[in-house]
């Protein structure tokens, strides 16, 4: 169990609150059989004094005089010394030393049960054994006392434990949102803290819902009623008769849609990226469609991976690999894009000058190096795939080593 949880300590205050009182009701116990214990050896020290001097008596009977003060003989002691309970045994040190001598020796025995206490007086050719009452202090308020509190601290810890039992539900469905899925509810009909949590959580969880199901409306709807104009402007274009204004126009309804298109593809994964769909898949297909997507010879990409399955979203890591591709070409200088993956990190290496920006600085959405390249990159592809490798439980890092940029991603799982 984790030593941090609210459970575990719950526990610990339980068993620490319940092994006190266990204790508490030891020790109070045995200061109640102890100060019965002092009473006893009082009433036999004056009871054996009482009985040496009854015995010693003239006059009636000695059974007679017993009776007369307090006592009662026992006809038949060989009849009742097996249920009884030895004491003083040895004597302890407040007796007088005739009568710890008498124990010791012998002569006598001093027996008890819950209501009498026995003086067995043992002689060379008889025995005899006369008994008194005992009042023993055993107040039943302890034994009740005890168990309600021990019967409290169990309710107390019942009650509790149930009542914190609704946050393990709550970080199940706190997971479960971190991990991408959106459909759950921490809606609770209680009114204690957790439940006040657990309501506030799940009336964020239904905004930000309605917020990522509005901004998805909006970004698509922006997206197609661009579309339309951009596709009427460039059949326009096409009947300009100046070639110079034709190419200008030309250009910028390009640049338009690329941009519609990174935007579409930002959209797609930062809705998709918590709600993957792993696959084994070949290395050697992703980059080979990856290819497609760009429109490239697949000779313009060196492949140093025999028979590699990694276990990721297909659609997805093909976005990875075509983006990397394509800021490999772009931003290269012309030879082949070379793609490895060794020791569980999978490389994408090409030749080119330093970036002008810093690796965080270019991970930024619309950021982009203009370190000799007038393209019709938006600064989108990088950022799109770290989102893509965070979803993975990846990450992406780059270094430049003796002109070549090497853009390194770990935490991706091979399979066989």
């Amino acid at each position: 169990m984790n030593r941090h949880s609210i459970f575990f300590k719950l526990n610990l205050i339980f068993l620490f609150a319940l092994g006190a009182l266990i204790a508490l009701f030891a020790m109070m116990v045995r200061e109640i059989r102890s100060q019965e214990m002092q009473m006893l050896e009082k009433k036999a020290v004056k009871c054996e004094a009482d009985i040496r001097k009854i015995i010693v008596q003239s006059g009636a009977e000695l059974q007679k005089r017993f009776e007369e003060h307090g006592y009662t003989p026992i006809p038949h002691p060989e009849e009742i010394n097996v249920n009884l309970q030895p004491l003083f045994q040895p004597p302890p040190p407040s007796f007088p030393s005739a009568l710890r001598e008498r124990i010791e020796d012998g002569r006598l025995r001093i027996y008890r049960d819950e209501e009498r206490i026995y003086f067995e007086l043992i002689g060379p050719k008889s025995s005899r054994m006369v008994a008194t009452e005992i009042e023993t202090y055993r107040p039943k308020w302890i034994a009740i006392f005890f168990g309600g509190m021990t019967g409290i601290i169990i309710l107390l810890y019942w009650t509790l434990r149930r009542s914190l039992i609704p946050l393990k539900t709550l970080a199940r469905q706190i997971k479960r949102f971190g991990e991408g899925e959106t459909d759950i509810t921490t809606l609770s009909h209680k009114r204690d803290e957790i439940a006040f949590v657990a309501n506030q959580f799940d009336a964020a969880v239904r905004k930000i819902n309605a917020m990522k199901e509005a901004r998805t409306l909006f970004m698509r709807n922006i997206m197609h009623e661009l579309k339309t104009p951009i596709t009427k402007g460039k059949l326009s274009v096409a009947l300009l008769k100046e070639e110079q204004e034709a190419k200008i126009l030309q250009r910028a309804f390009s640049r338009m849609e690329h941009l519609i298109h990174e935007m579409a593809e930002m959209e797609t994964i930062t809705s998709r990226a918590l709600d993957l769909k792993l696959d084994r898949c070949d290395f050697r297909s992703l980059v080979k469609d990856a290819a497609n997507l760009l429109f490239i010879e697949e000779d313009r990409i060196a492949i140093a991976c025999h028979k590699c399955y990694l276990e990721v979203d297909y659609n997805m890591m093909v976005i990875v690999l075509k983006n990397l591709i394509d800021n490999a070409i772009k931003y290269g200088s012309g030879e082949k894009v070379h793609l490895c993956y060794r020791k569980g990190v999978l490389e994408v290496i090409n030749k080119g000058e330093p970036m002008s920006q810093s690796f965080e600085k270019m991970l930024e959405p619309f950021s982009k190096d203009e370190n000799g390249h007038t393209g019709e990159s938006f600064g989108l592809g990088l950022y799109i795939v770290r989102s893509i490798l965070e979803a993975h439980g990846a990450t992406l890092s780059h270094r430049y080593e003796k002109g070549y940029h090497i853009f390194s991603i770990t935490g991706l799982k091979r399979v066989r």
